[in-house]
């Protein structure tokens, strides 16, 4: 009993071990010194630096940038889905504990994003093939694997992107769960669509919105059963109560963004610029496959044909499948002898060994090989010890989510190469910008049908075989993985990231790449101000072509109208602190503070304290003041709104970890329960006996 008892324990570990290697495998690149650059680098890691040295630093981190351009309080905060970003952050501040970097604290979090997800995606696999331990791992391992967030990640450096693949699994099992109930409405399938959906938008918004439209489809796919279950009161609440919920736990981003892009002031609103037109789109559908992650050929061979022939990476790719296929076929073969009981697989494996050897000629190649290997032995051991759950007598044909997620897969490869769709499509679904992003989805299902046929063929080692090839066949035809390795040990990027320091906030880009977070006006030709001395001209010549340095603060507040003197005390975007003499009524006062709603001019004058409202005046904070003489703080606290989703999300959030404790807590009770009710019965059978 003890025996099988450990039996157990070790293959409910045994998966979870399995996908910390295969993420190890998928994000080995992190291990190179320093990391690659991509078209988001820019944004993404001086904007990480940014919130980082400001805690460091001892300054309250607020909405509204003190470091990014300059100083000039660029909000991007206010827009940007700020959960992958602050993630690294905390990171940094645990390991500079221990001398740790920020750009370490970056590959850290990426990693463990890889791995949770995975992990996510196992525990959504068991819930799908019935706790089938085999077709879970296989399902997790091609989530893991899958080359388009890793393309995301190495090649783009689309990180908030790369990082929302986590919670993919997470919300899809939420929906699965809730469509399965059969007589008990349970409450963590509803905290599971809660969190998963949640930290999706705050991830990245873009994938969330395609996320809960694919999720409302597969809903509808299921209409019968969730009319059926919307007989029940208790699902009514439950469904209602997360709606709320998820909305809350959204709003502290989701409100921000939708009351600023009202404004039409920024360049967010610009769809031309933003390349969310109709033009826009279609020109990205031609990349489609370019930027899925598979190996572009074309590409490669062009960028590293001295390095990397195209006749090399075909014949790895076929000698790997071939090589495979043969170690499974003599395998099975020489298990038919029963005086090679003990030799057989060390026999296969020595051949497959002198194959792979023969025509392997990088990493990669054996990364896929190891793959392969890790899941036959795997799927050999389970069957062995006879670890798995029965498969279903159900046909495949009859499993609706094989089908949905055919039909899914289908729909979406060929949404990406419709010009057709995109034109017609509203206008909100072309905030896609690019439709390669779809890759993401077709990610996750391909997993879950990969997922299921391993469920269904449980019986047939030669289907599991093939599987297990195919994760390794992701691994081999992974273009990001070859293509930064080339790139760093062939010095093809000069420009390779190895450390981060101040420097990187003198970067305009941080502004983002089509500096979608200011008002558009610094991006017209045509706008002149009607103030002679405005300090517009001066910022849109920064912004517009990048001038910025860290170390630069030689702009500072005017008299627009009027006269006077003003002394800064001290400043630190949003917060300056001033003394204004005014000389003439109804001066007006602009401030090298780019305008967001949601400031606070506080000016305090012979013991009197007011405040006085904040204007937009070329696209800058501005404000008015009578004649006298006044200490002055301008600070950004916020639109009542913003306010609102705070307390909304405190309030949202609280209740959801709320419910997850209770919920854990009860579950943990009825295990206690449940084993005690089991050895009450088997000491009442011994004393029978």
């Amino acid at each position: 009993m003890k025996h099988k008892g450990f039996l157990k324990i070790f293959f409910n570990i045994l998966p979870y071990f399995i996908i910390f290697c295969f993420s190890l495998l998928g994000c080995y690149l992190l291990f190179y010194k320093g990391t690659n650059l991509g078209d988001d680098y820019f944004f993404h890691l001086p904007n990480i630096y940014e919130q980082y040295k400001t805690i460091v630093e001892g300054h309250s981190l607020s909405y509204i940038s003190g470091y990014i351009g300059m100083g000039l309080g660029i909000g991007n905060r206010l827009f940007y889905s700020p959960l992958s970003q602050f993630s690294v952050v905390i990171m940094a501040l645990i390991i500079k504990i221990f001398n740790g970097s920020v750009l370490q604290a970056y590959k850290m979090v990426l990693f463990l994003s890889v791995f949770i997800s995975g992990i996510l995606m196992y525990r959504f696999a068991m819930h799908f093939t019935s706790k089938n331990k085999i077709a879970s791992i296989i399902a997790a391992s091609v989530f893991v694997i899958y080359p388009y967030r890793l393309f995301d990640a190495f090649c783009r450096f689309a990180f908030a992107e790369a990082f929302a693949f986590m919670f993919l699994p997470l919300f899809f099992m939420g929906l699965y769960d809730i469509v399965h109930f059969k007589e008990e409405i349970h409450p963590l399938s509803f905290v599971e669509i809660i969190l998963g959906g949640s930290l999706l938008y705050l991830s990245h918004n873009i994938t969330a919105f395609y996320a809960f439209i694919i999720g409302i489809i597969y809903l509808l796919c299921n209409i019968h059963k969730i009319i059926h279950l919307m007989r029940k009161k208790k699902f009514l609440i439950y469904c209602s109560l997360s709606i709320f919920l998820i909305i809350g736990m959204c709003s502290i981003a989701l409100f921000s963004q939708f009351e600023l892009m009202a404004t039409k002031i920024y360049t967010l609103s610009d769809s031309t610029i933003m390349w969310t037109d109709t033009e826009s789109v279609l020109n990205h559908i031609q990349l489609a496959f370019d930027y899925s992650g598979f190996l572009n050929i074309i590409w490669l061979g062009s960028a590293y044909g001295n390095i990397v022939s195209t006749s090399s990476l075909y014949l790895e790719i076929c000698t790997f499948l071939g090589a495979s296929v043969i170690f499974v076929l003599i395998d099975i073969a020489l298990g038919e002898f029963k005086k090679l009981k003990y030799f057989s697989h060390l026999i296969s494996c020595a051949i497959y060994g002198m194959i792979v050897f023969m025509f392997a000629q990088r990493i990669e190649y054996y990364f896929a090989c190891f793959i392969f290997l890790g899941l036959y032995f795997f799927i050999l051991l389970v069957n062995k010890f006879q670890m798995n759950v029965k498969v279903s007598d159900q046909k495949i044909y009859k499993n609706n989510l094989f089908w949905f997620s055919i039909g899914i897969i289908f729909i979406l490869l060929f949404t990406m190469q419709s010009e057709t769709i995109w034109t017609h499509a509203p206008k909100i679904f072309l905030n896609i910008q690019f439709p390669w992003r779809l890759w993401a989805f077709v990610q996750l299902f391909a997993a879950i049908l990969c997922g299921l046929i391993a469920q269904y063929f449980n019986y047939s080692k030669i289907a599991l075989s093939l599987l297990s090839i195919l994760v390794g066949f992701l691994m081999i035809s992974n273009q990001p993985l070859i293509e930064k390795r080339l790139a760093y040990e062939n010095n093809y990027e000069s420009n390779y990231l190895t450390s981060i320091d101040d420097s990187i906030l003198d970067y305009g880009s941080a502004l983002g790449h089509n500096k979608e977070y200011i008002p558009k006006i610094f991006l017209e030709n045509d706008y002149q101000s009607k103030y002679s001395n405005s300090l517009y001209n001066s910022i849109k010549t920064k912004i517009r072509y990048n001038t910025f340095d860290v170390k630069d603060y030689s702009l500072n507040p005017i008299f627009l109208t009027g006269n006077g003197s003003i002394t800064i005390n001290s400043r630190f975007a949003p917060v300056y602190q001033m003394e204004i003499i005014v000389t003439e009524d109804n001066s007006l006062i602009q401030m090298p503070l780019i305008y967001y709603p949601g400031y606070q001019i506080k000016v305090a004058s012979q013991n009197k304290e007011f405040s006085v409202k904040s204007e937009n005046i070329d696209g800058l904070i501005a404000f008015r003041l009578s004649a006298g003489t006044y200490k002055v703080e301008t600070d950004y606290i916020g639109t009542p709104l913003k306010n609102f989703s705070k307390i909304y999300f405190s309030l949202s959030f609280s209740i959801t970890m709320a419910i997850l404790f209770s919920v854990i807590v009860i579950k943990n009770n009825d295990r206690k329960k449940l084993g005690f009710e089991k050895e009450r019965k088997k000491i009442h059978r011994h004393s029978q006996s």
